[in-house]
């Protein structure tokens, strides 16, 4: 008899153990989706913040989950948030001026770069002795391609605008940017206008062989935090603990330069040598900066000109999609606008 009741005892116990357990197991989940925000990006190095804000736990020490949800292209990730499948997408500007040109709305807030140096650049099939890109594309029957609806579009633009090259004069063809390359390498095309670090891929796949041309002065392609006013209104908090954990990340970078590349390999799968090559590529500072409104201002002309040849469309005002004040709560100078 006692030993019936002390196993009777025993198994209430446990019994009333393992529903303690899974009571609090429910609600720790309820509380990890409550602090969770998903998070669109392009799998890149542009993405440095953010990768080494998620290793080296800066979100969750911010008090923050962040759920990384990869994309092929920042435009992408645009579309799914757009879409309602993510609290946040991090896209190129051209998709956010463009899809704010085609009157969706939301709100920009903060840059996971500064600025980008020659990030952008066209990379082409070396002939003989030329050295000059306007030389180079006066020869009839170039083939280009780039990324249509995105920077490298609009860099390329500018690139030919800056040359005094009419597009009309070039074959320009849209490509995925990790298929650019490849396409160049076969001799399928002359040229690729593409970011980095296809475009590091694309000089070391030809060697000798290949010729980069780049101009400092056109474009500097920026990633921006794209976030719908309900989630500021819903999340404020999350968001404000986003921003922080990205500002760690930029302290963390300058700071630990040899680790940092070593976290962007893990994340991007790419070599040391084309880490290494491009890390002066970017400015990795979380920012909200004046090249942002002129960025999206041009671009918006351009795409109202590329697309009815004229230019009396209403531009949007970009700085109304800014919301600067939680970048303002992380540091006040991280917000530099006219």
């Amino acid at each position: 008899m006692d030993i019936n009741r002390t196993l009777f005892l025993f198994l209430t116990t446990m019994c009333a153990f393992i529903t303690l357990s899974c009571n609090k197991e429910q609600e720790g989940d309820k509380i990890n989706a409550a602090s969770t925000l998903s998070v669109g990006f392009q799998n890149s190095p542009s993405m440095a913040l953010l990768m080494v804000a998620q290793e080296k736990n800066f979100f969750v020490s911010r008090g923050v989950n962040v759920e990384m949800k990869e994309f092929t292209a920042g435009k992408f990730a645009l579309q799914a948030f757009l879409g309602g499948s993510l609290d946040i997408a991090i896209s190129g500007e051209v998709p956010v001026a463009l899809s704010i040109l085609q009157g969706n709305q939301f709100k920009v807030i903060g840059q996971v770069v500064e600025r980008t140096v020659n990030e952008c650049r066209v990379v082409a099939r070396k002939e003989g002795t030329i050295t000059e890109a306007k030389l180079y594309f006066s020869k009839k029957g170039r083939k280009l391609a780039t990324s249509f609806g995105g920077g490298p579009e609009f860099f390329t633009y500018n690139f030919f605008n800056k040359i005094s090259i009419k597009e009309s004069e070039i074959e320009i063809i849209s490509q995925k940017p990790e298929d650019m390359p490849a396409t160049l390498l076969s001799g399928s095309v002359d040229a690729i206008a593409i970011f980095d670090p296809f475009a590091k891929i694309a000089e070391l796949q030809l060697g000798n062989k290949g010729i980069t041309f780049t101009l400092d002065d056109i474009y500097s392609e920026l990633y921006v935090i794209d976030v719908k006013q309900k989630t500021i209104d819903e999340k404020r908090e999350l968001l404000s603990s986003f921003l922080k954990g990205l500002y760690d990340a930029q302290l963390f970078i300058a700071d630990n330069p040899v680790e940092s590349k070593k976290i962007l390999m893990k994340y991007t799968k790419l070599d040391k040598i084309i880490i290494d090559e491009i890390w002066g590529d970017f400015v990795f500072k979380l920012c909200i900066n004046q090249l942002f409104l002129d960025y999206t201002s041009a671009e918006a002309k351009w795409s109202i000109s590329k697309e009815n040849g004229t230019k009396n469309r209403n531009i949007p005002n970009y700085r109304d999609i800014l919301y600067t004040d939680l970048l303002k709560e992380v540091d006040s100078s991280l917000v530099k606008i006219k």
